[in-house]
């Protein structure tokens, strides 16, 4: 009787763990291409389970309707990634593939077809220096217009290693004198910084810092300048690598920042699993060429009065390497809404 009751326990204990975690995970897994005797093998030795039950199992997956519907998406999307691929590989033989031009003062015809519509990178120098914003504003600037009042921040961002998916559990009102004394630190920190996500909070408190902004006719649509977003953070900030929705022209003022950029072609290697966010760490992919596993990865370092042009859907990661204080556009003098037909705010 002992003998009977262990073996429906272990029976049961069995049928337990073929739930439908389980099945994804079979599913995911046969998605990706693994072989159904090499597959069942791994799993019946991870899971403790008799390889029968689990062979069992992944043939009834792999006779599913609903699985064959799911294969044909799989070869769509394989598609669609070799298309990628294959630029990837032609961007490769271009000798200076690796290299972001560096401009001086451009027009908006020439800016246009050279990086805008060609979907290239560039940094631009000079063509901000006429700016007010370009002389008066530092950290003391800030504080003397502000005083002590508060300010929309992003804050505890160290103790969440999500802290960029999870932005909106990070927004706190401080007094900007509080955090006065932290941005003049020069002990790097990526506790807290005032992003483009703190915008809507900030838009009446900075008001008296968009007359410092000059326009940029032919680049930024007209007024476009007075929709820019404010960035203020201290030494060591880092945003984690992920793409935006629209182009956008990243312009630094105070202190320097060291930023890496992907092509949009080497998405399939970015290690996407969220919306616009990867899962590789800031310190994991540094600048040379492609990998089988790797994507081809660029740099720059932008100084106060630098400019960067990030077309839509690169991929990028920024590091603070002072205290810095800058601004970011999208407000351009050509189309720039490739969010209203996005669809992939979720998990992959």
């Amino acid at each position: 009787m002992a003998k009977a009751n262990k073996r429906k326990q272990a029976q049961a204990a069995r049928g337990a763990a073929i739930n439908d975690d389980f099945r994804q995970m079979i599913a995911e897994r046969l998605l990706e291409g693994a072989e159904p005797d090499d597959l069942a093998k791994r799993v019946s030795g991870s899971a403790g389970l008799p390889l029968a039950l689990v062979e069992q199992e992944i043939a009834r997956a792999a006779k599913s309707p609903y699985l064959q519907a799911a294969e044909k998406l799989r070869n769509r999307i394989g598609k669609w990634e070799w298309v990628l691929q294959n630029n990837a590989r032609l961007a490769a033989n271009d000798p200076h593939g690796l290299e972001i031009p560096v401009i001086g003062k451009v027009d908006g015809e020439t800016f246009y077809r050279d990086y805008y519509r060609a979907h290239r990178p560039v940094v631009i120098q000079g063509q901000f220096d006429h700016w007010e914003a370009r002389e008066r504003w530092s950290l003391d600037y800030f504080r003397r217009v502000l005083g002590n009042r508060e300010v929309f921040v992003q804050t505890g961002r160290e103790s969440d290693e999500n802290y960029e998916i999870n932005t909106r559990d990070h927004g706190a009102m401080r007094p900007f004198g509080e955090l006065y004394e932290r941005l003049a630190s020069e002990e790097p920190t990526n506790d807290f910084y005032i992003t483009a996500n703190n915008s809507a909070q900030n838009r009446e408190t900075f008001r008296a810092f968009y007359t410092d902004i000059g326009e940029l006719p032919g680049i930024l649509a007209p007024g476009g300048q007075r929709d820019g977003f404010i960035w203020v953070g201290p030494k060591g900030t880092i945003t984690p690598w992920h793409h935006d929705l629209t182009n956008n022209l990243l312009i630094q003022m105070v202190g320097r920042k060291k930023v890496y950029l992907v092509a949009s072609h080497d998405t399939p290697k970015m290690r996407n699993h969220f919306h616009c966010y990867s899962r590789w760490q800031h310190d994991e992919l540094l600048p040379g060429p492609a990998t089988k596993e790797r994507p081809a990865v660029l740099e720059c370092t932008l100084g106060p009065g630098d400019g960067l042009f990030i077309p839509i859907g690169w991929w990028h990661c920024v590091l603070g390497l002072d205290q810095t204080i800058g601004m970011s556009f999208t407000q351009f003098a050509w189309d720039n809404d490739f969010y209203s037909d996005y669809k992939s705010y979720v998990a992959f």
